[in-house]
């Protein structure tokens, strides 16, 4: 009788649990990433431990009856099949160095420990506000089909883009995250809309935004606005664009220093001027008072808003007539 555990069964099982995981990730639900990110790095060891032999999933604890069934001595499985746990399996592939050694200066190897521990305490009592291991994730895994000679590609399908930009060593930290939340945020938008057609998308996206460039708020020194912009992750004109100006900025030609996006669509955000422009947006925008479209602050009239605008923000130059 064929055994039910089997490097085939292994090996996909450790790939829909990795696309589940990142899935999580991407849906900023930590506790299920570390669930489904645990289970994918135990089924893919023990896929790489299967590929030498069945018989170092066994336990050595005095019962052989998984061992000789695994080595072929027993043609019918026990009937509770049991093998060895995560962290043994993680420690034999490091005894064959598959995976990093641990050592005194090794963080790597501490890092896979600690992502297998917090999978074991999520899924018994639960767990927040815990360190990121996405990186770790993703790079045991690369260690791991490397190993297998296993296509990285066909692993990750639609997420290995994202995992190009987990491991580019050459970007920034900064930048790394957001090209990773850039990433995600696609990969929502495929999911929500990729089979809706393209009039029912752009009929989303104009039903979530508005054009024109809308007051936000007002205060002493400073005014912020709102305006329409296409989102860098999913490409539609569905992103709101906040944006502030200054008090010595010209009423006619507002230059506008770019703060927050967040798009309608996708979920895409952006927060401060450093990720905007890690995300290849301007941090600056020219507009004029004349684009001015209405106020949130309810204000009907625009030569009264206007006036608004100006009375609340001091006059920084007094002998020119186009400032504030």
């Amino acid at each position: 009788m064929d055994s039910p555990v089997t490097f085939d069964r292994l090996y996909e099982g450790a790939r829909r649990f990795a696309r589940l995981a990142m899935e999580a990730h991407a849906e900023e639900d930590q506790e299920v990433f570390l669930l489904h990110a645990g289970v994918s790095v135990e089924r893919l060891a023990k896929a790489a431990l299967a590929r030498v032999h069945l018989t170092l999933l066994t336990e050595v604890n005095g019962k052989d009856d998984m061992l000789l069934h695994f080595a072929g001595a027993l043609s019918t499985p026990p009937v509770r099949l049991r093998t060895i746990s995560a962290s043994t399996a993680i420690g034999r592939l490091r005894k064959m160095d598959v995976l990093p050694q641990k050592q005194k200066s090794s963080s790597e190897a501490d890092d896979l420990d600690g992502l297998i521990e917090l999978r074991n305490g999520v899924a018994h009592l639960g767990t927040d506000n815990v360190e990121d291991y996405l990186a770790t994730f993703v790079t045991t895994v690369d260690k791991l089909l490397q190993h297998l000679e296993q296509d990285c590609g066909s692993f990750w399908e639609s997420w290995s883009e994202t995992v190009r930009v987990i491991q580019d060593g050459q970007a920034g930290r900064l930048q790394r995250d957001v090209r990773l939340r850039m990433n995600q945020a696609r990969h929502r938008f495929r999911t929500s809309f990729g089979r809706l057609s393209e009039g029912v998308i752009d009929g989303a996206a104009r039903g979530g935004s508005e054009r024109g460039l809308t007051v936000v708020e007002v205060s002493p020194g400073r005014a912020l606005f709102r305006t329409l912009s296409q989102c860098p992750a999913c490409d539609r004109e569905a992103a709101s664009l906040l944006l502030a100006v200054a008090g010595d900025s010209l009423l006619f030609n507002l230059e506008l220093k770019t703060e927050s996006l967040v798009c309608a669509l996708c979920g895409f955000r952006l927060s401060g001027a450093e990720e905007v422009e890690a995300a290849g947006l301007p941090t600056v925008l020219q507009h004029s008072v004349e684009e001015l479209t209405r106020s949130l602050a309810e204000i009907p009239d625009p030569a009264e808003r206007i006036a608004t605008i100006k009375l609340s923000l001091p006059t920084v130059r007094p002998d020119s007539h186009d400032s504030w």
